[in-house]
This record gives C-alpha cells, sequence and structure tokens, in this order.
C-alpha cells in the first residue's frame, strides 16, 4: 500500500525525499489529510473509551451517592432555601481529597448570612452556598462568586438527580457517539492547524536544502516539511493521549527538522546547476 510505504519512506528514504519534487501538491496534500484523520481517529477512540464510562449509569449514580438523601435545595425568585437545619456541610471524605483542595467541607450551605471572606475561611469549605450567591475557592487566594438571583425556578434533590441519571443512560450510545465526535473534529482541526508550522518549517528545510546543495523551491520544501512531519505528528498524538509531555519545548519541530538533515546527507548530490522547481 503506498500510504504505508510513504509513512515507513518519511523516516528515513534519501532517495524517497529526492524524488519528492515529482510528487503533486495534490498527492501530498492527500497524504496529509489521510495521515490527519487516522491519528484523530485513533486518538477519539482512546479518549473517548476512557471518557464514555463516565457517562453511564452506574457511574453516574455512584455520583449521586455523595448527595446527601435529606438534602432538598430550592431555588425561587432567585432565592435559595433548603429543608435542612443550616448552616448543613456536605464534608470532604477520601473520594474527594483530590478535589477538595485541602477544605474540611465540600460544601457549605448557609442561606441566612451574607457573604464575607472571614465566614467563607471559617467554614473552611470548597463551595458556600448562599442565600442568592455561590462562592467557590479558586486557590488559596482567589474566589469566584456568582449570582444566582437571576435563575429559573428548580428544586435539586436526591431522587430527582436518580430521574435525570436515569434519562441520562438511555441515551448512553447516542452520547458516546456524540462524545466520538466532538474529540475527533477537535482532534483533526488540531492537526490542521498544524499547517501553519509546516509552512513555517518549509522555510527551515529550504535553508537546510540550500546547505546541503539541494536546490529546493519553497514548494518542494513544503513537500518534504509534509512527509518529514509524519513521526512527529505520530509523536504528538502518543503525547496527548498518554499525557507524556514533549521533553523539551519545540521537541517536534527538532525532530522533523533531523529527519530532514539526515535524509539530505545521506542522499545523493545535486548539482546546484540544476534549475529549481
Amino acid at each position: 500500500m503506498n500510504f504505508i510505504n510513504d509513512i515507513k519512506s518519511s523516516l528515513y528514504n534519501p532517495s524517497f525525499y529526492g524524488s519528492l519534487r515529482e510528487r503533486t501538491l495534490g498527492s501530498v496534500f492527500k497524504y496529509f489529510f489521510f495521515l490527519i484523520t487516522i491519528l484523530a481517529f485513533v486518538m477519539a477512540f482512546a479518549w473517548g473509551t476512557q471518557l464514555s464510562p463516565v457517562f453511564s449509569g452506574e457511574s453516574l449514580k455512584k455520583l449521586v451517592d455523595y448527595y446527601p438523601a435529606e438534602l432538598s435545595i430550592n431555588i425561587k425568585g432567585g432565592v435559595i432555601s433548603t429543608n435542612v437545619t443550616e448552616p448543613y456541610s456536605i464534608k470532604a471524605g477520601a473520594e474527594f481529597s483530590k478535589m477538595k483542595n485541602g477544605h474540611a467541607n465540600v460544601v457549605m450551605i448557609d442561606t441566612a448570612n451574607n457573604f464575607s471572606r472571614e465566614l467563607f475561611k471559617q467554614y473552611d469549605t470548597s463551595v458556600w452556598v448562599g442565600r442568592d450567591f455561590v462562592v467557590s475557592a479558586k486557590n488559596q487566594e482567589r474566589i469566584e462568586l456568582s449570582d444566582v438571583s437571576r435563575v429559573p425556578d428548580f428544586s435539586l434533590n436526591q431522587e430527582r438527580l436518580l430521574r435525570w441519571v436515569d434519562i441520562i443512560d438511555s441515551y448512553h450510545l447516542l452520547i458516546s457517539l456524540g462524545l466520538f465526535a466532538i474529540l475527533f473534529l477537535s482532534f483533526y482541526g488540531f492537526f490542521i492547524f498544524q499547517m501553519i508550522w509546516l509552512l513555517v518549517g518549509a522555510l527551515f528545510v529550504l535553508f537546510i536544502g540550500k546547505l546541503y546543495k539541494k536546490p529546493l523551491s519553497y514548494k518542494n520544501s513544503f513537500k518534504t516539511a509534509v512527509y518529514a512531519a509524519t513521526v512527529s505528528f505520530v509523536l504528538m498524538a502518543l503525547s496527548i493521549v498518554s499525557g507524556i509531555n514533549a521533553p523539551f519545548p519545540f521537541f517536534y519541530s527538532v525532530v522533523a527538522l533531523v529527519i530532514v538533515i539526515v535524509n539530505f546527507q545521506k542522499g545523493e548530490q545535486v548539482s546546484s546547476d540544476v534549475p529549481a522547481i
């Protein structure tokens, strides 16, 4: 298969790089878009298989279990009220150890007192639900206050949450497919954006070609950049899927340029009087 052979040759094949001037831009773009389609598909599948179970009924019901069975929160006319004695706290158990940011409570409900930083610190909570506001701690110094006075009327309790879970679970397959589509398009767009990197990289290829007496035009330098970036694109995909960052800045650019240098260095020297194409 030509595509597989091109991938192999993109790593090391001096004669292959020497023959790129004979390829049309159309065939080069076809290779590029086919490559990124495969990479985007694999990345979306890898992420999708990890994220999709989060929306299953079983996983969502485990989350609902953390909501106190006796607690009902109501918003009417932009005012929050509850059916419990306040202040009411939802403690931060071991399951929330990574989410609570060192606070003793996940949520503190106090609709009687006005907001104050001193009281917020005293409650030692990640979130304070007040009469017409919700305050969340972003870090030790920064907090975010949200006004809920214009929020539509609704009530929240464990029973309603479980009904929502049943509805979401009934659409789990559709949600999973939608999630896959969003991930695929996101990753595909990410690689499309790398075209800017290739256009800039072609200038470096052009410079390297002059050093090795390769009479390249910018068009042929761009063709070379596309194929030389194959390994870089694969490494980018692996990095995103695995969560492992590149070892140093411009790592992927360096990998692509090293591939260009190795193939130019080992390739046959072309006479400088051959006109650039």
